[in-house]
């Protein structure tokens, strides 16, 4: 009888089982103990990406859609056992997602994540809103030691750039953005950067808030060998959301591999989305192939621009992935498994050999390795969670009073030019990650240009 054997290999922060397919099938693998004690929870493999551990390229965010149902309060999400070594790295707390085909809410799991440098979390909310609720997106905030934040007015639309060639082919282009300069907007044109092997850089974005946008300078962020680990959506059954004493510990991770080749963009929900998102019902809703992605200025997604340049080496790569996808939508390539139990039998029945979520007790780092979390640091993390949570829900409620206080209407005789509004976020006294890794030297910008005479 041919035996069945398997490789390793790594590509980005988790391994991917690869198997040479057998003659005859392996026995069916036992339950896993990590899962038979998680009753009232299906693992996916397929759903949100956690914002803090990716997030699409995006000039300006509008607001979310409206979901006309009221989220669950948050479950007790315990932090799984095994953690990255040092402490280069924190854990950051789930978040209710909506998912469409179930049309109900989903839990998108908490991460392990090394931090951006010099950056802070800024945990996202549900915002309650006319005829539903909305998301509010978190963001990685520049730290200091101020708490202040501006929240500027609406910036005009992107002003579409003429690119000018690449200086080579390790560079990266960066899209232009609005600066707001002495009360009003100027634009900063795009310039190109050399390609920084590790390290990714994520462009300047305005993120909605309900009173004005906050504004994210561009910046160096790692990537996803050094960020960490995000783990596997689940959906939790309704009769143990309220139930006494439930909790739930992440124990399956998703594999990068798997972000690769089955990544969306849903740029209305500012979200990647993974998994089985091919059909046309899923394009009619506004996903969209991570490889088909282009923001306001016809950019590729910053991410898939670093994916393309690590790749450089393999010719056709960029078109093999845009075949892979479109074999997808026809039908004449397999689609991802959608669940945890999906993948276990189409690997048992030879339907599949790229594992889509991976025990985290499995998971082996090229650069992260994993090791059992000290009872002091699970405490602390589990202290931390609650304060999380706790920032979250202050933000609501100072962006709400602040949005309250923009909407109230101005004297006649008051200048017509609308400043940044002022609030200060209560930063949460989270032990901040040690960073082990120097970022590259900024690149230095253009200088912003006269206001542009475009459409605003």
């Amino acid at each position: 009888m041919q035996a069945r054997t398997n490789s390793l290999i790594m590509i980005g922060s988790v391994v991917v089982v690869i198997g040479a397919l057998s003659a005859q099938p392996p026995p069916p693998q036992p339950q896993d103990p990590a899962v038979a004690d998680q009753e009232g929870v299906e693992v996916l493999a397929r759903g949100p990406v956690h914002e803090a551990f990716a997030q699409p390229g995006v000039q300006k965010q509008e607001p979310s859609p409206i979901i006309p149902k009221k989220p669950p309060e948050p479950i007790q999400e315990l932090p799984p056992e095994e953690k990255p070594e040092g402490d280069q790295v924190q854990w950051i707390p789930g978040y209710w997602g909506w998912d469409d085909d179930r049309n109900d809410f989903l839990w998108v799991s908490g991460i392990w994540r090394a931090p951006p440098p010099s950056h802070q979390w800024v945990p996202g909310y549900w915002e309650q809103a006319d005829k539903g609720w909305r998301w509010v997106s978190g963001y990685w905030g520049l730290s200091g030691e101020s708490d202040t934040v501006d929240l500027y007015p609406p910036p005009p639309e992107p002003v579409q750039e003429a690119i000018p060639p690449a200086p080579n082919e390790d560079s990266s282009y960066i899209p232009g953005c609005w600066m707001y300069v002495d009360d009003q907007f100027l634009w900063r044109p795009g310039y190109w950067v050399p390609h920084q092997p590790g390290w990714i850089w994520t462009p300047a974005c305005y993120n909605w808030t309900p009173a004005g946008y906050a504004f994210v300078n561009g910046y160096w962020d790692h990537d996803f060998d050094h960020r960490g680990v995000c783990f596997a959506p689940v959906a939790i059954a309704p009769p143990f959301l309220n139930r006494q004493g439930f909790h739930y510990r992440p124990h399956y991770a998703l594999a990068t591999d798997f972000l690769r080749h089955s990544l969306f963009v849903h740029p209305a929900r500012h979200h990647y989305f993974v998994g089985d998102y091919y059909d046309a019902a899923h394009a009619r809703r506004g996903y969209v192939p991570w490889v088909n992605y282009r923001n306001a200025n016809k950019v590729p997604d910053h991410l898939f621009s670093y994916q393309r340049w690590q790749n450089r080496a393999t010719p056709g790569w960029e078109k093999e992935m845009h075949k892979q996808y479109q074999a997808r939508q026809d039908g004449t390539l397999a689609r991802p498994p959608r669940t945890l139990v999906e993948q276990r039998k189409q690997v048992v029945s030879n339907k599949v050999n790229i594992t889509n979520v991976t025990n985290v007790k499995q998971w082996k780092g090229s650069a992260l390795k994993l090791g059992a979390m000290p009872k002091a640091h699970h405490d602390e993390v589990q202290k931390s969670t609650q304060q999380w949570r706790n920032f979250s829900q202050q933000r609501s409620k100072i962006e709400s009073q602040a949005r309250a206080k923009v909407a109230r209407p101005a004297p006649a005789k008051q200048p017509t030019i609308q400043r940044p509004t002022q609030i200060n976020l209560p930063w949460p006294a989270i032990r901040a990650p040690t960073s082990v890794r120097k970022p590259p030297a900024h690149p230095a910008p253009p200088p912003p240009k006269a206001p542009h005479k475009g459409k605003k």
